[in-house]
């Protein structure tokens, strides 16, 4: 039985893989969310979703689905997503306790989706100290860590170097719904020969300026960019486009993203770092290439350097035109994952 200690569904990476996980999950598998926020609201036969307000509930939720599992005799494993760090904090520590006095020994699992130490960074004074002990805590207690790249690893070790922690690779388990229509709510303008995507955050971390910057130096190949997303850029760009009259749009957050996997040359993902990058998996799944740069992990997840770094400095990051690689059918349903051997590889590391 896994137990998941999560802040509740959402957009984030971690989020979207623990409900691609429950959403393909065999309906035999033992599975138990506590969630303090948003429910994920993914039927099941064994699973069960306690959906909690407060710390103290929280807590209170993860032990009783603890005690639910051994009265059923399933062994159990508590993995932590996100959420209040405070909670899985007295979770694990409570657990601990209940294995030295002779209960059922609990497994604990850290499963990593950002970098360890944007926990306590931000903060400042008591605030950062406290959640970075807690953070130590929690590593020591782990039985393993779980991460979608080798970007944890590294900041594991720079931050956290006294405590040895084993990082178990494990894909973000990715599902694309079929899609019925490739009808696009923005799209790009006719007669475009290089239709390419940005999907993401319009955000300083994401860099989207340097998709413009590609773009602009690939004019001759007739490409068009669509940034798909939102953020606090979103206004700069648009003056950007609009003042040097660059060939692209501002699409915003639009619906039925797979069409747009389905129907671009190629999505440009200029991030300055990320753990997975579910959108490069979701192009590559839709038949759609992609152009990246050189974020901590990528060849650690794609297994082979980015085609071109791309880098504000540059004179010409220039690409060539892309072969259409075959594409799915639009009917069907695509799946990066097993998620029995999923659900077996999170319950079996040690």
């Amino acid at each position: 039985m896994i137990v998941f200690i999560t802040h509740g569904d959402g957009s984030r990476g971690a989020e979207r893989a623990v409900r691609n996980l429950l959403i393909d999950a065999p309906s035999s598998s033992w599975l138990s969310v506590v969630s303090l926020g948003k429910a994920f609201n993914v039927k099941g036969d064994q699973l069960r979703e306690r959906r909690v307000q407060g710390k103290a509930e929280a807590v209170s939720a993860v032990l009783a689905e603890i005690a639910r599992g051994e009265t059923a005799g399933q062994a159990v494993t508590l993995c932590y997503v996100n959420g209040h760090m405070a909670v899985p904090f007295a979770a694990f520590t409570l657990a601990r306790l209940r294995a030295f006095l002779g209960r059922p020994r609990t497994r604990l699992i850290l499963w990593e989706h950002c970098v360890p130490h944007t926990h306590y960074e931000r903060r400042g004074g008591l605030g950062r100290r406290v959640i970075r002990a807690l953070y130590a805590g929690m590593l020591r207690m782990a039985d393993a860590v779980v991460a979608p790249s080798s970007v944890i690893g590294a900041d594991l070790g720079r931050h956290f170097a006294r405590i040895p922690t084993k990082i178990d690779q494990i894909d973000n388990p990715i599902v694309l719904m079929p899609t019925t229509t490739l009808v696009l709510p923005v799209d790009w303008p006719a007669g475009t020969a290089l239709k390419t995507i940005f999907v993401g955050a319009l955000s300083p971390e994401k860099q989207p300026h340097l998709a413009l910057d590609w773009v602009t130096a690939n004019r001759e190949l007739g490409a068009h960019l669509l940034l798909c997303g939102d953020g606090s850029m979103r206004e700069e760009l648009q003056a950007r486009i609009n003042g040097m009259g660059l060939p692209a749009t501002v699409a915003g957050h639009v619906g039925n993203l797979r069409a747009y996997y389905q129907q671009a040359d190629l999505l440009i993902c200029t991030s300055r770092y990320e753990t997975f990058s579910n959108a490069m998996t979701e192009a590559a799944m839709c038949g759609c290439q992609v152009l990246s740069t050189d974020w901590p992990g990528v060849s650690s997840v794609y297994g082979a350097h980015p085609r071109v770094r791309i880098h504000r400095g540059e004179a010409s990051p220039t690409f060539d035109p892309p072969f259409r690689d075959p594409r799915p059918g639009l009917h069907e349903r695509l799946v990066n994952f097993d998620a029995a051997v999923h659900i077996q590889k999170l319950e079996g590391l040690t």
